[in-house]
This record gives C-alpha cells, structure tokens and sequence, in this order.
C-alpha cells in the first residue's frame, strides 16, 4: 500500500512539473489576448505549495514546519508595513510578488525531505522532458510563424507562444548542461531531435544569456573531457578532439554571425554610437549595452533605499512599482531586487534552505555547470530565483539527484 501511495503521489508531482511549460503558455495567451495574467494558473501553483506542505506535516518535517511559521510571521509584519505605507490598494500587487519570491524556498524545501524519503524521485531525464516540453512549444510556433516576437521594435527575436524573454532564456540556459550527459547513450534519431531543437531556440530568441550560457556549458564540459583524455595520456585521441573542436567552433562562429543574436548586437551598437572598443568604455554605454540599464535602476533604488525607514531596511520597501508615490523601477538583478524588496530579513528567510541543505552535499559536473549560470544569470539578467517558471527549476537542480542520496 505505501508503495502504491508513494508511486501516486511521485506521479501527481511531476506531472505538475512537466505541465510547467504548458501554464507558461496559458499564462501567456492570457497576456498578449486579455491583457492580464491567468489567475487559474496562479491558483493551481498556490494549491500545489499548500499539497507539498500537506505532505510535510502528514511526514512531520519539522524543518518545513518551523520554516512555513517563520514566513508567515514575516508576512504579517511585511503587510502591516504596506498597509501602513500605501494602504489597502497594494494588497493584492504585494501578495502576488510575495508569492513569486518566494516560491523557491518553498519549493525547494518542501520537496527536499520527499526526495528524500523515496517520495519524489528527480532525475536527470525529468529535466530534459521539461527542457523539450518548452523548445516545443518555442520552435514549432516560430517554425510556422505563429510566435510572438521577443522585441517590440528595432531587434529581432522570436518567443514562440511565450511571454518573457528573460525567463525563456534562463530555462534553456540553466537546463542546458543536462542535455549532455543524458544524450550521452541515446540513440542517433533521439540526439538529433534534441541538439536541432535546442540549437534552433537559443538563436530564435535573438539574445546574448542563451548564446553565452551554451558557450559556456560547452566550454566546461570540453576541458573536463581533455582533462580525462590527459590523465589517460590518449595523445592521439586529445589532438583529434582539439583538431575537431576547433572546425566545429568554427562553424558555430559562422552561424552566429548569421544569426538574429549577432544582427541584434549591430543594432544595439549603432544605436549607442559605438564604433570601437574605447566607445563602450563609459558607464552610460556599459550599463545599456551589457546591463540594459540595470545599473541606473539600482542607482535609484539604493538612493530610495538609503532614504527609507528603519523598519523598511529590515522588512522591505515591497515589490511594487507605485509610479509617482514611489518611482522605483525593478532592477531584474534578483539578489538586489530581493534585498531591496524584502529586507535582511526577507533576504536571510529566501536563502536560509539553501544553505541549511545543500551546502553539504555533492554535485555532479553539469549540475556545478548549471549552478554556475545560476548564480551568473541570477546577477546580470534576473528572473531566474524570483521568477516562479525558472526558480522551481532552479530548485529541482539543487535537489539531490536519486543516486546521490
């Protein structure tokens, strides 16, 4: 019966986690045709977080529970100071943001003890389905020219039926490292499939963090190899591979020249007025060019920070831009937007499972890689620990894998 039980509810859960990519296009829909978010979709992700922390009670975690208690109590505190501030409009706008923010803690931790336990067993193969799930409904969209465009003007890019660039990105990116080792044994047909689709999405969306996140993956993983091949002293097998590498790059370089990336790059350049390389040396045209005005916006957001109340440093300023009242852009680089957000206190709460748990533990190659861009992408673009769709991938590859437990 408890096998039964376990299998049931193993199956409920990542079933949850393969629909993923398909309320991402929901919400979506949602977005480009009724102008506003599905709140269906939101129900179901706030429903499937009260499910996990059912499940932790019914196994007495008594981690999750203390957890579960110390967020609510910040909570409480959080909006008594919006209501005190901004009054009973904001209520609504904040509890969403609450929400997304904290969806990875949650998430991360509430699974951590099933994983566990036997309950839920993550492999590598569950994230390359999720991985494919979203290149489907990417690359067949923008195949038949049915997708939406990942810019509104001057720059070229396809989304297919998804409405955030910077989160689709950060999916590929993050995701990518593990299509490597699970490819690894497949069969020809299979590794096709799945090197076309995976190609052709990050050069569809036209810009730099899938591009960059795959050179990287790439990268690390060709030096592992060599190290391997040295250590064997496989001379001829490590000139061949060195020889070979050096004519696939090449070809890459050929295709991204071509590609809607490199035509967006041009496009960004002549509109900064950026003919050499001593052009871009100015705060102004790095902080466009590289961090698409993120460092002004933290600018903004520290001088209102700097001038905010004690309780406000502590419990945040809130995720809300509240235009002539409170001219705060979001900066969309997590740890600021975070801390900024939600206070120390806020900010110790969302990383306090992460290191309560997986400071000890292993990980295998592509997960350091994956943690890598992580931890990169988390900083120079966002949307990957405080956007739901990305975060709760995010918490599944720190998740310890079923042979690692």
């Amino acid at each position: 019966m408890k096998k039964i039980q376990k299998k049931w509810l193993s199956n409920i859960i990542l079933g949850y986690l393969l629909l993923n990519p398909i309320f991402d296009v929901l919400t979506s829909f949602s977005i480009h045709f009724l102008s506003k978010s599905m709140p269906v979709v939101l129900i179901i992700k706030v429903l499937f977080i009260l499910f996990l922390l059912f499940l932790n009670w019914q196994q007495k975690e008594k981690k999750s529970f203390y957890y579960s208690i110390g967020l609510f109590f910040y909570f409480l505190c959080f909006f008594f100071l919006i209501y005190q501030k901004h009054g009973i409009s904001s209520f609504f706008l904040e509890a969403q943001s609450l929400f997304r923010t904290f969806y990875f803690p949650c998430i991360f931790l509430f699974l951590y003890p099933l994983q566990k336990k036997g309950i839920l067993e993550i492999k590598i193969s569950n994230l390359c389905y999720i991985l494919f799930f979203y290149l489907f409904f990417l690359v067949v969209p923008e195949f038949f020219h049915l997708g939406f465009s990942s810019y509104t003007e001057g720059k070229i890019g396809g989304l297919g039926w998804y409405y955030s660039t910077n989160e689709i990105s950060g999916i590929l990116a993050i995701l990518g490292p593990f299509l490597v080792p699970y490819l690894k044994n497949k069969n020809y047909f299979l590794k096709i499939l799945f090197i076309v689709f995976y190609m052709s999405g990050i050069f569809i969306i036209g810009t730099k963090v899938p591009i960059l996140a795959f050179m990287i993956t790439i990268f690390f993983f060709f030096v592992s190899f060599l190290w391997e091949l040295w250590k064997k002293k496989a001379w001829k097998k490590l000139l061949l591979s060195i020889s070979s590498s050096m004519i696939a790059f090449g070809c890459f370089i050929v295709i991204l020249l071509s590609s809607s990336f490199y035509q967006n790059i041009k496009i960004h350049l002549e509109f900064l007025q950026i003919h050499q390389v001593s052009d871009l040396m100015t705060f102004h045209n790095i902080d466009h060019f590289v961090f698409s005005e993120r460092l002004s916006f933290f600018q903004n957001t520290l001088t209102l920070y700097k001038n905010s109340s004690t309780c406000e440093k502590i419990l945040g300023m809130g995720n809300v831009e509240y235009g002539k009242t409170n001219p705060r852009k979001m900066i969309e680089m997590d740890y600021f937007d975070l801390f900024f957000s939600y206070g120390i206190i806020g900010t110790i709460l969302f990383f306090a499972p992460f290191f309560l748990i997986s400071i000890k533990r292993k990980f295998l190659l592509e997960e350091k890689i994956s943690i890598f861009l992580i931890v990169l992408l988390a900083f120079f673009s966002g949307h990957i620990l405080i956007a739901p769709s990305v975060s709760i991938l995010v918490a599944l590859i720190f998740l310890p894998k079923k042979e690692m437990i």
